[in-house]
């Protein structure tokens, strides 16, 4: 019995269940990586369908930008991206509803500060917050932007504005994976607009003077440009990385990836929703037609996107912008915007020092908006600190440089502070050393004494001290005083006359030579006056300032009767009695110091006989 046509039947029927399986295998394959990367082509399906525009496409991501693994956490599985901003069901993923009454679950990081205390949402002003001029394009430097009061179409006013980030390992080799979620409501839903969303790496903001912007664009700063539909499916959601210069976009922008609907099948890095039914509010919101506290269809735009699909890493932001714009074009003229913080980039702020005498040491405290921040300091001659705060002393001026680094590992701008020393010490000299007091007595001196030229009345050793009042530096000198108050010693005597001869001279002077160093002035005191050591009767002789005088200047005395009771002139006579008291003054020129010599008494007598 022959077994060949069995035998060929067998082989078929084998290389068909192969071919069967490895079909099947390829499709489940195919599909499987699509799931993985929706930025595959074999993921979009043709235009008539709704998840047909859904697909992103491939070309607009370069190859560079592609992790070395594959990216796994779809957008949706980290906030719910539905078309409503109510947390419903309850718990994870987390929607606005949650943001704006709490902090957020399951990965969140940080969201946009909002207007209401510990809220997301960020409020408009009221359309006071509108672009102005041609200069306000998203392909131009913050600082050629500009703003004034007044308002948008309706349907371009935005009304309220919110952003959050998160950080989720889905734990399947990628490592951590970094989500932006975003959104935003207006006030008419009469027609489509086009908006974008800004994450900056400074803290551009309005100026608070003037009609420009503060801050500048970084490398990386990231915007997300997207359909702010009627309420139907949003064909495209384009998302750009500036790079300026060298961007392949008029020179400032990279798309790095384009997206769709939220609806769509599949794992979704980048998508966006705006609702399709009215949905309510979790916030203030009043638009203009139908009730405050709903969206109408048309209203609510959220979307969100994971920036580690599309390659971006080792970007902070520290602030966040919704804009309208006439097109989507990325040199379309921008319309109103909604402009806060996203403090993942955590700020900070520093204090600089003066040293002087008066402050010969100072802390420098840094601050910063994350309150678990760490820092690190540099500055002059290799200063390095991770202390906060640090202490700086004389020798440390010039600039310091201070980092925040927040919990989250992201850096702030440096804050560069200035420490300035004024150690100069005024100039001091004592202007009296060696320079004896004199016999004048004069007020005492006190140690607290600030008199510039004082007088002093003690010897001793005196300190001047000369401080600068603006710094606080002092000098000081020190001068010896000493004391010589020792007068002249003065003895004089009549050292010739001639006797009772009229008229009769009488020479006085210094038996034993005159003392050497020493000034004189001769006084003479007739009596009855005074003639005492102290006595008021002595007056100086005119001209008599010699080591000795001659003196014939007897006063005319009043005749007086006198006996002789005795010898040959036994008898009662009427005569004239001159007397006269001489002394010198004399001053030590060295010390100043004055002593009386002692008195000498000059007579004559004329007799009136009988």
């Amino acid at each position: 019995m022959t077994r060949k046509p069995n035998f060929w039947k067998f082989i078929l029927g084998v290389t068909m269940v192969a071919l069967m399986f490895i079909g099947t295998w390829a499709a489940t394959s195919a599909r499987l990586s699509s799931a993985k990367n929706p930025l595959a082509s074999g993921n979009r399906k043709t235009p008539g369908s709704r998840a047909g525009r859904l697909a992103p496409s491939n070309s607009s991501v370069p190859s560079a930008a592609v992790p070395a693994a594959s990216p796994s956490v779809d957008v949706t599985s980290v906030f719910e991206l539905d078309g409503d901003a109510t947390d419903n069901p309850a718990g994870t993923p987390d929607d606005w509803s949650k943001l704006e009454t709490g902090a957020g679950t399951d990965g969140f990081v940080i969201k946009s500060t909002g207007t209401a205390t510990g809220g997301v949402a960020i409020a408009d002003l009221a359309g006071q917050t509108t672009f102005d001029t041609g200069g306000s394009k998203d392909d131009l430097d913050v600082p050629n932007w500009r703003q004034s009061p007044g308002s948008s179409p309706p349907k371009d006013e935005i009304t309220n504005a919110y952003a959050a980030l998160y950080v989720k390992d889905a734990g399947l080799g990628a490592g951590p994976e970094t989500i932006l979620v975003f959104g935003a409501d207006r006030f008419a839903q009469n027609g489509a607009s086009q908006i974008g969303f800004w994450f900056f790496q400074q803290d551009v903001h309005p100026s608070a003077t003037g009609n420009t912007f503060d801050g500048a664009h970084q490398d990386g700063d990231i915007l997300i440009l997207s359909d702010f539909t009627i309420g139907g499916a949003i064909t495209t959601i384009r998302v750009f990385k500036w790079h300026s210069p060298g961007g392949s976009i008029n020179g400032t922008l990279d798309q790095i990836g384009v997206g769709s609907d939220c609806t769509a099948p599949g794992l979704k890095f980048f998508c966006a929703e705006v609702n399709s039914a009215p949905q309510t509010s979790p916030w203030d919101y009043t638009p203009k037609s139908g009730p405050a506290g709903t969206f109408p269809t048309g209203g609510f735009y959220e979307g969100g996107v994971n920036l580690t699909a599309l390659g971006v890493s080792n970007v902070c932001f520290a602030a966040f912008q919704a804009e309208t714009r006439t097109s989507p074009s990325v040199d379309a003229t921008l319309k109103d915007f909604v402009n806060g913080s996203f403090p993942q980039k955590p700020t900070i702020n520093a204090n600089g020092a003066d040293l002087s005498c008066n402050n010969p040491t100072a802390q420098l405290t840094a601050t910063s908006s994350d309150p678990s921040a760490t820092f690190h300091w540099t500055g002059p001659n290799g200063f390095d600190s991770t202390q906060n705060p640090i202490t700086v002393s004389q020798g440390g001026g010039g600039t310091y440089h201070v980092v925040a680094l927040s919990a989250g590992g992201c850096p702030s701008d440096t804050k560069d502070v200035t420490v300035t020393e004024d150690f100069t010490a005024p100039t001091e000299k004592c202007t009296n050393p060696n320079d004896t007091s004199t016999c004048t007595i004069t007020t005492g001196f006190s140690p607290s004494n600030t008199v510039q030229s004082p007088s002093v009345s003690a010897i001793g050793t005196y300190q001047l001290t000369v401080t600068n009042t603006g710094n606080g530096c002092s000098n000081s000198d020190l001068v010896a005083v000493t004391e010589d108050i020792t007068p002249p010693t003065l003895v004089i005597a009549k050292t010739a006359s001639n006797g009772n001869i009229d008229p009769q001279t009488v020479t006085g002077g210094f038996p034993g030579g005159a003392p050497a160093g020493t000034t004189f002035q001769w006084q003479s005191c007739v009596p009855p006056a005074d003639c005492s050591a102290n006595g008021a009767g002595w007056a100086n002789l005119t001209g008599q300032t010699g080591s000795s005088t001659v003196f014939s200047n007897f006063a005319t005395s009043t005749a007086t009767s006198f006996d002789i009771l005795s010898g040959d002139a036994t008898g009662s006579y009427v005569g004239k009695l001159f007397a006269v008291n001489l002394r010198v003054v004399g001053t030590t020129t060295a010390n100043g110091c004055s002593a009386n010599s002692n008195a000498v008494t000059v007579k004559k007598v004329v007799a009136v006989d009988p």
